[in-house]
This record gives structure tokens, sequence and C-alpha cells, in this order.
């Protein structure tokens, strides 16, 4: 089975091609460039280089979120339009799924941490199953304030393992709270990566026999959805 997954969750570009969850081939570009510039020739670079059409493709995997809102609906748009196009499923997972298999086989807790803006994170967290089988959620996605989190945390006796987009912003604070329980990759592998893509979306894929959910996963409303709420509400009031 070979397949292209997208992630656009993050300020992270991460495309990945795989065959039978092995991984082909990906790209990563973290640069201000938004994805919609590029997306497309950045996928087109990447079959290129595999050798691969997309007419080979048999299905797609797509990440879903939590994360930016216009990056989810630019990864959703694209993988929706190219799936309808080819004829093939998607396969949706959440992005902070796909991070977790960047502590594979540590035997540390696992928590994920994406910037969710207006002083959030995104978070859940994991540990490694023991059969092999990759990261098992214990502390499902959630938006959470940095200070309430790590203070959570703290109050464990265990260390941590620590990944995602907002530990760079976060460092400072993170290991003034946690100390020598925070334990901090480098950014090559605690950032979104296609390969982590890959081993997510090919465990939904084998786990759900095909397609799975593809509706964004925001976890909150978005800045406009909460002016709309607030808008109809001040109608309501008028006498």
């Amino acid at each position: 089975m070979k397949f292209l997954t997208i992630d656009t969750t993050t300020k992270v570009t991460a495309l990945a091609l795989s065959e039978d969850g092995s991984l082909v081939g990906e790209s990563f570009l973290h640069i201000d460039k938004t994805h919609s510039e590029r997306l497309v020739p950045m996928l087109d670079h990447l079959l290129s280089a595999a050798g691969w059409e997309l007419s080979v493709l048999d299905f797609i995997g797509v990440i879903r979120g939590p994360g930016s809102f216009t990056g989810i609906r630019i990864g959703l748009a694209t993988a929706q339009g190219l799936a309808q196009v080819l004829k093939i499923p998607l396969v949706g997972v959440l992005s902070l799924d796909a991070l977790a298999w960047a502590a594979c086989k540590r035997p540390e807790e696992v928590v994920v941490i994406l910037d969710a803006r207006k002083n959030e994170w995104y978070s859940a967290s994991y540990r490694w199953n023991e059969a092999g089988q990759g990261p098992e959620c214990f502390v499902p996605a959630r938006a959470i304030q940095p200070q309430e989190l790590l203070a959570e945390l703290n109050a464990g006796r265990d260390p941590v393992w620590l990944v995602g987009d907002a530990v760079a912003k976060a460092e400072e604070a993170i290991r003034s709270f946690l100390g020598s329980k925070a334990l901090i990759p480098p950014d090559f592998i605690r950032l979104p990566r296609g390969a982590y893509a890959v081993r997510e979306v090919w465990r939904q894929w084998r786990q759900s026999g095909g397609a799975a959910a593809v509706t964004p996963f925001y976890i909150r409303r978005s800045e406009a959805e909460v002016n709309w709420v607030k808008k109809q509400e001040g109608l309501r009031n008028i006498p």
C-alpha cells in the first residue's frame, strides 16, 4: 500500500511518502512562507525525487488537528481535493498522536505540547506500549494553560519527555518549573515530521481497516466563531 501524508497543523510543512508503513521519503520546511505557498511545490518535488506519480497512491493520510486553524483547513482541503480526484480514501489522525512517535520506545512519559496561542497549549500525554505497538494516550487532547500543565507535571516524581513546537518558546519556563525532570530533545526530533505522520497513519489504517475520520479537530472555537457567537448573543439582547 502506497500513501502520502500531509501535516500543516503548525508552522512546519511536513510531507511524506510511504509503502506499507515504511518511510520512502519526506519533505520538511520550517520557514515564514505560508503553507499555501509551499505545499504543492514541496509535493511535486517529493514525488519527483521518489519517482512516484500521484496515480500510484492507494490512500492519503492527513493530520486533522489540533493546531493552527488555517493550517488545518489547508491540509484537509489539499488532501480531500487529491483524494476526490484520485478516487482514493483518506485517513485522518491527530497531530498530538503523530508527534508522540518522536519518543519511540522511550521509557518516560511523553508529553506533546503545541502552541495554541492565547496563553494556552494543546497537549496530550502518552506512554510507550510495551508490546511495541506505539504510543498509548492516557491524557487525551486538551487546551490548557502552560502554568497549569507544568504544575501537574512537577507534582509527579518521574521525568517527562517533552516534544512539540511550544517547547522552544517555553524552554526557560519549562526548565525553571521542572528542573532535571524535563527531558527536551533537539528540534529535529521534537518538531512535526512526515516520518511520525507515516507511523500514526499506518497504525490507524491497519486498526480501522481503511479510511478514518477526516473532520477538523479544533478542540476550541476559532476567533471568528467566538466573535460570531458574541454577535448573535448581542442581537438577541436588542429589545
